[in-house]
């Protein structure tokens, strides 16, 4: 299957669903933004013959970074809180992906349809969990500057 192919596939679903039309550039890359906050990412790779879907969920927390990556690490064992797909993080960015690659030679319109539903599905989940994490994490507020008077006392 080529780029052309997988193009006529999109733009089926894009038909199918009555979305605006996904269409890949001129280097097999195709980006759309789910609800304002999810970028998912469709592209070919010519080398592998395979398509790689690409959601960022959102941001690594500041705070208690070591837990937070510790989850997503696990979440990647056997792919069980990741729906199949690969989390990942992106340092440069300071943000958590989350990917999934498919040999376009197993692709048809109901396979890639059921990869973008769990990939946007499994995105959503994670980009609520790390919001989740970054309130649970972040410090306390302390406006009366109470634990610095403790600290001084002590």
């Amino acid at each position: 299957m080529s780029k052309q192919s997988v193009q006529a596939l999109l733009a089926r679903l894009s038909e199918a669903f009555g979305i605006p039309a996904l269409e890949m550039d001129d280097e097999g890359y195709c980006l759309v933004r789910i609800d304002d906050k999810i970028d998912l990412s469709i592209e070919f790779d010519e080398d592998t013959q395979s398509v790689l879907l690409s959601a960022k969920c959102g941001s690594v927390p500041e705070t208690n970074r070591a837990a937070i990556l510790q989850e997503l690490l696990d979440a990647n064992f056997y792919w069980t809180g990741s729906g199949g797909a690969t989390l990942a993080t992106n340092s440069r960015e300071g943000a958590v992906y989350l990917q999934y690659r498919e040999p376009v030679a197993s692709l048809d319109q109901q396979r890639l349809a059921d990869l973008l539903q769990a990939i946007v599905s499994n995105a959503e989940l994670w980009n609520e969990r790390l919001v989740e994490l970054a309130v649970a994490t972040a410090p306390a507020e302390d406006p009366a500057g109470l634990a610095a008077m403790m600290q001084t006392r002590a």
